[in-house]
């Protein structure tokens, strides 16, 4: 029972171990004999070598199976984002074909801004839904809080992708440019 306990610890090293033993299990099998006669390991390769061919088989065996997972891992990570980014940005430029004059408007001030930032109501409905549809950020962690009839008023930035949609597709740059 020991000896499959020893197998099944030999199954859980990691990748990097388990190439060495693939590569060194390897060469001493497929080496020519000149070169096993010079490392003196002959009787090595002629008791040992049913024991190196399996460990050989079952490291490049391992190897292979985990090279097909991570490409295939790398593939669907690639495929799922693309498919991901193009559903978000058909998402993203809905939502903003689909707001109404007051949005538009508190959009189009921002892009007017040099550095795309205005002060808001922070309680305000607008502010609240913008900040939670990522379209503006607070300015900043820390910042002193103004008030404007007992509102708190903090500065807002709008968020750069908004600007970059709006000037890459022709019905936005219609809406907020004009």
């Amino acid at each position: 029972m020991g000896s499959f306990k020893d197998f099944l610890d030999f199954l859980k090293l990691p990748p990097t171990i388990l190439g060495a033993l693939a590569i060194a299990s390897g060469l001493l099998l497929y080496l020519p004999d000149e070169i096993i006669n010079k490392l003196y390991m002959e009787s090595f390769r002629n008791n040992f070598g049913f024991i190196l061919g399996i460990i050989f088989i079952v490291s490049i065996s391992i190897l292979s199976i985990l090279l097909i997972n991570y490409i295939y891992k790398y593939i669907k990570k690639a495929v799922l984002k693309r498919y991901t980014s193009n559903k978000d940005r058909k998402g993203k430029i809905k939502y903003l074909l689909d707001l109404d004059k007051s949005k538009t408007d508190l959009i189009k001030a921002f892009l007017k801004e040099k550095n795309h930032t205005l002060s808001l109501t922070m309680n305000d409905g607008i502010t609240v839904e913008f900040e939670y549809m990522y379209i503006i950020s607070k300015a900043g962690g820390t910042q002193v809080m103004n008030f404007y009839k007992d509102m708190p008023v903090l500065k807002y930035f709008l968020q750069p992708w908004v600007e970059k949609i709006i000037k890459e597709e022709e019905t936005l740059r219609k809406k907020f440019l004009n």
